[in-house]
């Protein structure tokens, strides 16, 4: 099977998988980190208007040749504005898409535009990634003030891609109101979210253990809301009260309570309390500067 020249060595093996699990457009994409920075200054104009095919093409760019934001801002410029970053992260399967689901719908719902960067595991054998977010999210695929990107992580750890720098200031450069990082899952070693975002929500779980890994050390220096999702679930209430113990041992910030949320994500009136909360923590942080 041919190998296409800007194709990473990656993705030598099998060029039609790799081109399919990692967003590769065509064998005539840039073959050197040149030209993929020349095609971005080329794609500067239709970025800044939010045109979405042009900015998945410099997602692309940006996560096949790892270019940084110090090598993208000479070309594009800052950003008109600043859009608030949301991380969302939690252990798999405690509804972290269908809470971003949920918030998206509810921004769209206040007028604002959202894009949403949704971070899949690779597979350490093949180097593949399900990008499955994009799957879960296809209803909002046809509104053009939503934009939903996917990045393999590709070896790296903390939860987050290498690529996710550079693709949030695309973002931003793009004029979106609001961004969403959702993570691969938390644990000990998956706190990188904290460095990206203004506000990272923990997403937990009656019976999935979530009680006792909000106990493990990094955890609860994480999160600046907690949703204990779910609730229909016996046992919610026991999560809740575990966190609260928890932060009151290790809270991020001193000035800052966390607060810890039992609801559900399927319904609006949870989604809601759920947005009001990152809201009440962006304005603390904006109070802050």
């Amino acid at each position: 099977m041919p190998t296409s020249p800007g194709m990473p060595s990656r993705c030598a093996l099998d060029w039609f998988t790799c081109r399919i699990v990692s967003g590769m457009a065509s064998p005539d994409k840039p073959a050197t980190r040149e030209s993929a920075l020349k095609s971005i200054a080329n794609f500067a104009a239709d970025i800044r208007i939010g045109n979405q095919r042009i900015i998945a093409k410099a997602a692309s760019l940006v996560e096949d040749f790892e270019l940084v934001v110090s090598e993208l801002k000479p070309l594009l410029g800052e950003p008109v504005k600043s859009p608030p970053i949301i991380g969302i992260t939690g252990s798999p399967g405690v509804g972290k898409s269908t809470t971003t689901n949920a918030l998206i719908n509810l921004i769209r719902k206040n007028g604002e535009s959202v894009a949403i960067v949704a971070i899949d595991p690779s597979s350490a054998i093949t180097g593949g990634a399900l990008l499955g977010d994009r799957i879960r999210l296809t209803h909002h695929f046809s509104d053009k003030k939503v934009f939903i990107r996917s990045l393999a992580t590709r070896g790296a750890l903390g939860g987050l891609s290498n690529a996710t720098d550079s693709v949030v200031y695309i973002l931003a450069v793009a004029g979106f109101d609001n961004v969403i990082i959702e993570t691969v899952g938390v644990g000990q070693s998956e706190i990188e979210v904290m460095r990206h975002a203004d506000t990272v929500m923990v997403v937990l779980a009656p019976g999935m253990g979530d009680g006792i890994q909000a106990a493990k050390a990094g955890v609860m220096e994480i999160g600046d809301v907690y949703l204990i999702n779910k609730e229909d679930r016996g046992g919610a209430e026991e999560v809740a009260r575990e966190v609260e113990r928890s932060l009151a041992l290790s809270a991020k910030d001193p000035n800052w309570k966390p607060p810890v949320l039992i609801g559900s994500m399927e319904n609006e009136s949870g989604a809601s309390a759920v947005l009001d909360a990152i809201q009440s923590h962006l304005n603390y942080r904006r109070s802050k500067n």
